[in-house]
């Protein structure tokens, strides 16, 4: 574990003692008062917030206070019991060794889905940041880090927040394992939050970061955000204190009835609906059928539910996990009434166990919150580095082209972010081939990579490590040039450690030829979970007398207000967002936008027309379909061992990512919801575009675009939407893609064209296939079913940063096809748009850079599509090239009117300084047209 000070112990501990809930269950209740319950929708917790003022950051939810807050995750399913799914379940199937950590074969988890259902049900959570903490990176922290750090949990039993590739998982937060305690400049993300027992956990969170000068700590209080797991909606509770409650009630009863309460648990034997054959009925009895009041129901000792008693009973029927949960009621009659108060005696019970219990038997007090694996707390003053030095080993595995990588320190109290990039030339942006993750507990850590794409040249290697701001270590920044892949290579990196002499310039890292002994999957075992007491934010604020969740969003603008400068974007968040104002009459009026939150040619998120956005996609989008992907419905991507451009279902940090939105939309005067229809209108000839959801753990996936397939031409939303799934593009060119909108047969929003630039492997000449139009696809008259409004990346390792298109191979050694670029030809349909459409050139959109060269390279990002840069960001949230890229193009004036317009501020969000324009000028000059790279596939 890592060293934490004698005075930084004191006062946490003292910090801890001082806390309200260090008296059992008073301020552990329900949530009634809180100002938000969050379920059914997306919803981003943790947010970290900047304070320029203040030098201090605060934890949002989206942006309410975080200790304002609470996200319920009841229970969900799609379809019938016979073909559905429970989406408030996981169960660990077989096969799949690296979901061990969750629990053996079979075992049923309480789930907040990666893959939500219809509505965002039960609840699409995941991580998020604000544009302040991303500003502010670059200049105000040492080596642009912040990090979200997880104290620990306090709750009934385990839980894990990571992203599942269908075939691998890539692990973020842990309650229990102390290595998953960071995430390294966090970025939006979603992913499963799974929890081995029903009821009320608080996580307990803090952000850090360290002045640029290397003195000063920011932070945040540690934080509480509460979760509560299965039970009713907490907003309906009434009783606060329990405790207190039970004090005041009724001792005897009354009436002078000898009524037995009793507390039954047993598998629930009804069938209604997907993953009720896992739950467990809990039926609580007064014996007296005229008795009424509430009941609470206990966890280990943790919140469960409250319950309305009515005509003597009440009954819940929740999750209970794999190991057994110590199960309490406490009853609280109404006062009109003549029942007495009651005390069940604990009773252990599993969803193992196959018979029912009955439990007479009185309790003379309410046990206390006590989970028999408690959750240990990560909460250093400091992590003091001795020996810098790490090592990077690689070593060949199974395939052709696959290499197991290590990453070890020597000292292992190190904490840090790693990323290896290989590069063409030591001068390039963006890597052929990529591996990034984290170092945490024992400071060393294994994965899987695909090299194949890296193998036949000479390549410049750089390793960037980005410690913890806690630590005494700095960013350190290393590369060796003209290396070579072969089955055993690596290098040393000396980690720079703050108050040390700097290394001399002799003692730069070299190659070298033999790896350390093979290495294994697992690194060092964390600590057992200690007993510390649990650590909690100051109490919640006086409860208001209505609690309010956030003020609605604003109307959208209408088609006039929106921006219509041409900006090509190759990263970051946008939706294709169907739109809702008022027309002259006051009557709902509707359009299309893409609602940019890239913050490349903005600094804040903005609405613009989709004829002025071309999405450029690099060749850091080629992925070969892997054999694990053999289900008949991923023919969506090719043959297996083939390869294909995608644009990953969870956000890749360095791939656009482009979902769908209906979230501005009232559908209470819609009743037969909304169609997004999408078509291709031209591009490149024998391609073509589509759009899937990649179904749960590797499950068939869902199709709703197919331009090959006029019946998969739109998603049909019956309630508010925002969802992302996998673009895929067939080969390099030219695409342009009407979007549009109807309801029942009605126009909403005519169809307006949007411009996708694919590029592809470089070929002598610079020829290509010549694009021809898709066919017209007619209205559809049965829409798909509704969508999952998640992030579920493809299984595997979705594409990294890739600017050659390479003849890929799968483990079987099938050729993968590159194609060439492809110039496009115009279909005779026509955008319902009155601006020109503007194509871009794929040759001139450059890869992503580092924002200055002063800053260093790029920190770690999870690198599979679903590993995505929401683990640990790099760039800060403007990269030069970037910008550059973001204004340049082939519209009007392609040489710099787009320069000129950022430089003056449009697109809203605060004007640009001359720093600014430097930065867009300095790498795009460097960068020269662009550089060609590949990522290859990461398995951790």
């Amino acid at each position: 574990m890592t060293r934490t000070s004698q005075a930084g112990a004191i006062a946490l501990v003292l910090a801890l003692a001082a806390l309200p809930l260090a008296a059992p269950a008073a301020s552990a209740g329900p949530d009634q008062d809180k100002d938000w319950i969050v379920s059914r929708q997306h919803v981003d917790a943790p947010v970290p917030v900047w304070h320029a003022d203040t030098k201090s950051f605060s934890l949002n939810t989206i942006t309410t206070p975080m200790e304002k807050t609470a996200l319920w995750l009841p229970k969900a399913w799609t379809g019938d019991a016979a073909s559905g799914e429970a989406k408030s379940q996981l169960v660990i199937p077989k096969g799949r060794a690296d979901l061990a950590f969750l629990g053996g074969e079979g075992t049923v988890l309480n789930a907040a889905p990666q893959n939500p259902g219809p509505g965002n049900t039960p609840i699409w959570a995941g991580l998020g940041t604000d544009a302040s903490a991303e500003w502010a990176a670059p200049d105000e922290f040492d080596g642009g880090t912040y990090t979200l750090d997880l104290v620990n949990v306090d709750g009934p039993g385990r839980m894990e927040m990571f992203i599942d590739n269908g075939d691998s998982v890539y692990r973020f937060l842990s309650s229990h394992d102390i290595a998953y305690r960071s995430v390294y400049n966090p970025r939006h993300t979603h992913l499963y939050t799974t929890f081995t027992q029903p009821g009320r956990y608080t996580a307990n969170f803090m952000v850090t970061a360290r002045a640029a000068n290397g003195t000063a700590l920011y932070t945040s209080p540690i934080t509480p955000l509460v979760w509560q797991v299965g039970g009713e909606d907490p907003k309906e509770g009434k009783i606060k204190d329990v405790r207190s409650a039970y004090s005041a009630a009724r001792a005897e009863r009354s009436d002078g009835s000898d009524a037995q309460p009793s507390l039954t648990l047993a598998p629930y034997s009804g069938r209604e609906h997907p993953g009720d054959q896992h739950l467990t009925e809990m039926s609580f009895s007064t014996g007296n059928p005229s008795d009424t009041g509430r009941v609470w129901l206990t966890v280990n000792g943790y919140f469960l539910t409250e319950l309305p008693v009515e005509g003597g009973r009440a009954t819940a029927r929740e999750l209970l996990g794999d190991a057994d949960a110590s199960i309490q009621a406490v009853y609280i009659p109404d006062e009109a009434g003549a029942a007495a108060r009651w005390i069940s005696a604990p009773q252990a019970y599993s969803q193992r166990d196959q018979q029912a219990v009955t439990v007479t038997e009185g309790a003379a007090q309410i046990a206390p919150e006590s989970n028999p694996d408690p959750s240990p707390v990560w909460n250093p003053e400091s992590i003091d580095v001795a020996d810098g030095a790490v090592s990077v080993r690689y070593t060949r595995a199974a395939g052709a082209n696959n290499h197991m990588v290590a990453i070890r320190a020597r000292d292992p109290q190190l904490r840090a972010a790693y990323k290896v990039e290989f590069f063409e030339t030591k001068g390039d942006f963006t890597p052929w081939c990529a591996v990034e993750g984290t170092l945490g507990a024992g400071g060393a850590d294994v994965k899987e990579q695909d090299l194949g794409v890296c193998k036949d040249q000479p390549m410049y290697m750089r390793v960037t490590l980005r410690p913890h701001p806690r630590s005494n270590a700095t960013l350190t920044s290393a590369g060796v040039e003209d290396l070579k892949v072969s089955d055993e290579f690596g290098t040393e990196v000396s980690l720079k450690l703050r108050g040390a002499p700097e290394p001399s310039p002799s003692s730069s890292p070299q190659p070298t030829a033999a790896p350390d002994p093979a290495p294994t999957a697992t690194p060092t075992p964390s600590p057992s979970p200690s007993s510390s007491p649990q650590p909690t934010a100051a109490p919640d604020p006086a409860p208001t007398a209505t609690p309010t969740a956030p003020p609605a969003p604003a109307p959208d603008p209408g088609p006039s207000d929106l921006l219509t400068v041409p900006v090509t974007l190759s990263r970051g968040h946008l939706d294709l967002r169907v739109t809702q104002g008022a027309d002259g009459n006051g009557r709902p009026s509707y359009g299309m936008a893409v609602k940019d939150d890239t913050r490349i040619a903005a600094r804040s998120s903005v609405l613009r027309s989709l004829p002025s956005v071309t999405l450029a996609v690099h060749r850091n989008a080629y992925y070969v379909r892997p054999r694990s992907l053999s289900d008949p419905g991923y023919d969506v991507l090719g043959a297996v061992g083939t390869g294909s451009y995608v644009l990953p279902q969870t956000q890749n940090s360095d791939i656009v990512w482009p979902g769908f939105s209906t979230e501005g939309i009232d559908y209470a005067g819609l009743p037969d919801g909304v169609d997004i229809g999408v078509r291709l209108l031209d591009g490149p000839a024998g391609a073509y575009a589509a759009f899937f959801q990649s179904g749960s753990l590797g499950g068939a996936p869902t199709v709703y675009f197919d331009s090959r397939d006029p019946s998969k031409s739109a998603i049909h939303t019956t309630s508010s939407t925002h969802m992302h799934g996998n673009w895929v593009f067939s080969a390099p060119g030219t695409y342009h893609i009407a979007v549009g909108a109807s309801s029942g047969g009605r126009v909403l929003a005519a169809p307006q064209a949007l411009t996708v630039t694919v590029e592809g492997a470089r070929r002598p000449g610079g020829g290509g296939a010549t694009p021809s139009p898709a066919p017209p696809l007619p209205a559809p008259t049965v829409p798909g079913p509704p969508p999952s409004q998640d992030g579920q990346t493809l299984p595997g390792t979705p594409p990294s940063q890739d600017n050659q298109a390479p003849r890929a191979q799968d483990p079987s050694g099938a050729q993968g096809s590159g194609g060439g670029g492809a110039a496009p030809v115009k279909s005779g349909i026509k955008p319902a748009s009155s601006t020109t459409r503007r194509v871009s050139r794929a040759a001139s959109a450059p890869a992503t850079g580092q924002r200055t060269a002063a800053k260093g390279a790029a920190g770690a990002t999870a690198q599979s599509g679903a590993q995505s840069g929401a683990q640990s960001g790099a760039d800060g949230p403007q990269s030069g090239v970037d910008a550059a890229h973001a204004s340049s193009g082939s519209g009007p004036n392609p040489g710099g009117s787009g320069v000129a317009a950022a430089a003056m501020g449009h697109g809203g969000g605060g004007s640009w300084s001359p720093y600014w324009l430097l930065l867009l000028m300095i790498p795009a000059a460097l960068a020269g047209g662009g550089a060609v790279h590949l990522i290859g596939r990461v398995r951790k």
